[in-house]
């Protein structure tokens, strides 16, 4: 029997983020700093909300600044589980400061269960000009030929990590530094989830 569901926005941010440097550790754009107009992208969805064959659609809008070496992982936590990795995305060899970087990416619901039974997968890109392939050409300097545009995981598609789809869960957004630099700079300036076949939130 098919969802009655449609599809909607179930999140967006009303201005942008705080814009973090020095830091490793992946950590959320959207809660680690508080009173930021990006908070309220931070939802909760009930329980029972995903159903299999349904999908989030990611689209985000970052400020990035990079130096030679770094990388950016980009990851989807549905309550306290890292639901969806990104790979390690590297920059250019050039030295950038708050140029643009999107991300479009879609998450379909693989299965649903308590305990850790429920499981997303993913696939999308990454096009900004201070950006190289993932696992493609050595990196170069800003458009350069083969940079600015990668996939986002480039292993086989497969689910992530399980989490509990009966209970309710917040649904957060998280990026790893690869470097710790005051020249690596991240802030969200755009953040918009849809959903298409899973349930009202």
């Amino acid at each position: 029997m098919s969802s009655q569901s449609w599809g909607q926005v179930v999140t967006d941010i009303a201005g942008s983020g705080q814009s973090y440097a020095s830091f490793t550790t992946a950590q959320s754009l959207l809660t680690t700093a508080t009173a930021t107009a990006a908070s309220s992208g931070f939802v909760t969805l009930p329980p029972g909300f995903f159903r299999v064959g349904g999908v989030l659609d990611y689209e985000v809008y970052l400020n990035m600044g990079s130096a030679t070496g770094q990388t950016w992982t980009f990851s989807v936590k549905v309550g306290s589980v890292t639901a969806y990795t990104t790979g390690a995305l590297p920059v250019t060899t050039t030295t950038n400061t708050a140029l643009p970087l999107y991300l479009k990416f879609s998450l379909r619901c693989a299965s649903v269960g308590n305990g850790t039974q429920a499981a997303l997968t993913g696939m999308g890109m990454a096009m900004g000009i201070g950006i190289s392939p993932l696992g493609g050409a050595t990196p170069a300097a800003n458009t350069s030929a083969g940079m600015g545009f990668s996939p986002l995981n480039i292993t086989n598609i497969a689910s992530g990590t399980g989490f509990d789809s009966t209970v309710a869960n917040t649904l957060d957004f998280f990026c790893a530094s690869g470097t710790s630099s005051a020249s690596n700079t991240i802030q969200l300036m755009n953040y918009r989830v849809a959903s298409w076949g899973n349930t009202a939130p």
